[in-house]
Formats: structure tokens, sequence, C-alpha cells
């Protein structure tokens, strides 16, 4: 079976780098480097289409638009992902139908089609895994069997899906609601006014970040806000840390 190091010497043999592999294979540099640097597994179908090309089968080309990149720089505004992303998918989806429609020796369309190939990418539809519960109105989230719904968007990196327990945060976030959570690890503080995840010795809670003047010692200290106003807000915000911070619903999401 073909390997790594079959592909470097493959490469080598022929005069190309790295980023030749990666444009003719429809993914990032990255990825190609993960591997052949990395021995990372190589997709059946990426490791097909390389073995193609060494055995020098017809490689596609596309006559794009003019105004491709504007429409893809848009489209991928719109579905908050990477430039590059949309590149890999959008090719991956044309590519795909090039090789449906030659083995069926139907006529090929080399002029690349993005408005149709858009409404492919916008129809498409993403599990997303709901990993648990968190608490909006204590500090005591109920445990939930990990579960999938489905979204019009993959989660970018270091988010997570949540359903929230509890009112404190109705109007705006309902009880049983989906939300998108993003990991923060790092300095600094999140923006005052930012719903975030807090979690302490009592368990995680979903709340507004807020500062509030502390009568004792006169100076802003942080403390969590419900938006519900029949809640309390949590203060002293002490013990704990800030694990997240909020992306938006899973309804907004399916607006996209």
């Amino acid at each position: 079976m073909l390997n790594a190091k079959d592909i470097k010497d493959w490469l080598k043999t022929i005069g190309k780098n790295r980023e030749w592999l990666a444009e003719k294979t429809l993914v990032s540099k990255r990825t190609v480097d993960n591997w052949i640097t990395t021995a990372r597994p190589i997709p059946p179908a990426k490791l097909s289409l390389i073995e193609k090309l060494m055995h020098g089968e017809e490689e596609i080309e596309f006559e794009l638009p003019p105004d491709f990149e504007k429409q893809l720089r848009s489209l991928a505004d719109e579905m908050h992902k990477k430039l590059e992303d949309m590149v890999s998918y959008i090719l991956q989806v044309t590519a795909r139908e090039y090789y449906k429609n030659a083995a069926k020796e139907e006529p090929v369309r080399r002029q690349f089609a993005p408005v149709e190939t858009f409404s492919s990418v916008a129809e498409e539809r993403y599990n997303l895994a709901v990993i648990g519960n968190i608490a909006a109105g204590g500090l005591q989230p109920g445990d939930t069997i990990p579960y999938h719904v489905k979204a019009n968007r993959p989660l970018g990196k270091d988010e997570y899906v949540l359903r929230v327990e509890g009112k404190s945060m109705e109007p705006i976030i309902a009880d049983g609601a989906l939300v998108i959570m993003r990991k923060h690890t790092v300095p600094p503080v999140p923006k005052v006014g930012t719903i975030v995840e807090y979690n302490d010795e009592r368990g995680v809670t979903l709340k507004k970040l807020a500062r509030k003047k502390n009568p004792e010692t006169g100076k802003m200290d942080y403390v969590l806000h419900p938006l519900n106003p029949k809640y309390g807000d949590i203060e002293p915000m002490d013990g704990g840390k800030i694990s997240a911070v909020l992306v938006g619903t899973l309804k907004d999401w399916e607006k996209a």
C-alpha cells in the first residue's frame, strides 16, 4: 500500500513540492505535511487521487469565472468559515461531480459553476454533538447523555455545544436552549457584557460578565449577572475561572 515515504520519493523524482500536491489533492499544505511528516493516515479518497497522479492520469483543470473570488469571500463571511476551508470544500464537491460524470461517460463541464456549488454548501447539514448541560440559575447542572443535533455550520476550533438548564438567562437564552461555546483558557478576561461559562468547585454556570463596585474596597469587582431580573448576581467572582465564552445559540446558526 502507498505510504508517506513513497509519496515523498515520488515528489522528489518528479521535481514537485508539497504545495503542488496540496493543490492537486484539494487540501491545505499543512494537511500534506501531516501525511508525509507525521505519517497521519491519508483518507482513502485522497489516496486514490494521489495514486492517479502518480500514474499520470488526467488532472482536473477548471475555468473560474472573473468574480469567483468575490463570491467565495462573501459566502465564507456569511458561513463564518475560513476562505481556505471554503476553497477546499467547494473544489472537492466539484471534483466529485467531475469524476461521477466521467464514470457515466456523460459530458464533463470544464466551466466551474460556483452558484450551483455554493447552493450545495448552503444545504449541507452538520452533526453537532451536545456534550452536556450547563446551569442557568444555579451552579449544579444536571447530567445528560450526549446526543447529536443538526446545524448549517460545522463547529469551529475549540467550540462545543451545551444544553442550558435553568431560567436565569431568559428571555434571551431560554431554558433548554442549545448554546455554542468556545473555550477560553488564557488572559485577558473577556470584555464586560460577554456571556461566559464560569466554572468553580460547585459546578458550571452560564452568566453575563459584569462589574460592580465593592462597597468595602471601593474597587470594581467582576460579577456574574443573570439576564432574568428574578435572579441575583453571583458575587464576588472568585475561586473559579471563566472556561468559555458564548458564540451563539443553535437557532442563530440555523438562520445562516
